[in-house]
């Protein structure tokens, strides 16, 4: 009887109200896995902008033990690859990825706050967090695996914060009937802007990749022309999508507008649905236009080139606390 008594307790932890709780223990525990998830999507968040920076400025690999007062920078192949050796020697390589997910988790894991299904949840992230510090035979970005690199790092920090507003807010929001139908209404629009939304994201990664961003500075033409003349230059046609920097930075264009014409229609349809107050805040990505557009027309000057960068994650994560919250 008392076996019995004890599981009863533990899937009553788990299920409240039909409401499947991802996180066993209380109040409590939900709240401080909720804060490591969110610290964890903040670090990833944090990891973007130092990383813009060093593309935009042609930093390449960290240097562990050179120093401006003496000596010369690595000049060659040869000295990058000795100089990424110490990296990975270095507390930053070996512990990173172990402080921010490894050890929380064998934590909470320990405690019993970890659920099943949280634990595949965060299969996904981890994965990829670790695929993101494996080490590449060259010390070189090409634009293919740059854009793979950054939007692996999208993808990781959607799913954590998905994951996060997963576990403090298991439930749905409502206060009212009408919350509950204005949320319907909007779930399947809200749906296909995030798609809209996600595909610039990762179209502004290979403007990144390709050094797009320094093919046309003027807007809304380029250059003196509103298609350039060298759009399918590369043959095969597809090569251009990826490869041609005209053709890049005209895609991106193209995509930034519509995500903007996008999120304004989502705004303008539920501007009279009485619907939880969070869903205003997806406005607020319309704003990471204009600074690439004053990115652009200062010749990707570094500062508002790395704050665009930084940027480029503000309207996924306001596109996810939407549909979270839909």
């Amino acid at each position: 009887m008392m076996k019995m008594s004890t599981v009863a307790a533990s899937v009553g932890s788990e299920i409240k109200e039909g409401v499947r709780l991802l996180v066993k223990g209380g109040p409590k525990a939900q709240k401080l896995v909720g804060i490591w998830l969110f610290g964890s999507a903040a670090w990833v968040f944090s990891m973007v902008i130092p990383g813009g920076a060093t593309r935009l400025t042609r930093s390449g690999l960290s240097m562990t033990d050179w120093k401006f007062t003496g000596g010369l920078p690595p000049l060659s192949d040869e000295d990058w690859l000795i100089e990424f050796e110490k990296y990975k020697q270095s507390p930053e390589y070996k512990m990173g990825l172990g402080i921010m997910f490894a050890l929380p988790f064998s934590y909470f894991l320990r405690k019993g706050y970890i659920t099943v299904g949280l634990g595949a949840k965060l299969c996904g992230p981890f994965a990829l967090g670790a695929g993101q510090a494996s080490e590449y035979d060259q010390p070189r970005a090409s634009r293919y695996r740059f854009a793979a690199h950054l939007t692996t790092a999208f993808v990781i920090y959607s799913g954590l914060f998905w994951t996060a507003l997963s576990v403090v807010v298991p439930e749905p929001p409502t206060e009212s009937l009408a919350w509950v139908r204005g949320a319907a209404k909007v779930k399947k629009l809200a749906l296909r802007v995030s798609v809209i939304v996600g595909i610039t994201a990762i179209s502004g990664a290979f403007v990144a990749g390709n050094d797009a961003g320094h093919a046309f500075n003027t807007f809304p033409k380029m250059g003196d022309t509103w298609i350039p003349d060298d759009i399918f230059d590369l043959k095969p046609v597809i090569h251009n999508f990826f490869e041609n920097t005209s053709a890049v930075q005209l895609d991106h264009r193209i995509l930034a507008i519509t995500s903007l014409t996008s999120i304004g229609a989502l705004c303008w349809f539920t501007r009279k649905l009485d619907i939880h107050p969070a869903v205003a805040t997806v406005g607020m990505a319309t704003l990471q236009v204009p600074l690439g557009i004053s990115t652009l027309l200062s010749y990707v000057r570094v500062s508002l080139g790395t704050a665009r960068q930084a940027g480029a994650l503000t309207p996924p994560t306001l596109v996810i606390l939407f549909n979270h919250t839909a």
